[in-house]
């Protein structure tokens, strides 16, 4: 019993075919846009900030006030130091009010 080196060849190609066909399944379907954007024309969907670059202790506090009046929400990082608190547009006016309590 010898060594077969066409049976190592063989392994090999058919290893990395697998990781050429894994990375084409795993890539991301959306090239990653980095930070959030953040300003009042920023594009977030249905979400409207009513807290904007605020310190995290704040925004968590914030956070979970309306999240004990029933409102969702959800906390976006912009950098190390500042946060913008997220609503859905619907509930933007009562979550404004309540914070303003």
């Amino acid at each position: 019993m010898g060594f077969d080196l066409g049976i190592l060849i063989w392994a090999i190609g058919i290893v990395v075919v697998l990781m050429l066909m894994t990375r084409w399944v795993f890539k991301p379907s959306r090239p990653r846009t980095g930070r959030p954007q953040t300003g009042p024309n920023a594009n977030l969907g249905l979400l409207t900030p009513v807290l904007s670059q605020a310190p995290r202790s704040q925004v968590l506090s914030a956070k979970n006030l309306l999240s004990t009046q029933g409102i969702r929400c959800s906390v976006s990082r912009l950098d190390r130091d500042s946060y913008d608190l997220l609503v859905f547009g619907a509930d933007a006016d009562r979550a404004r009010e309540l914070l303003a309590e």
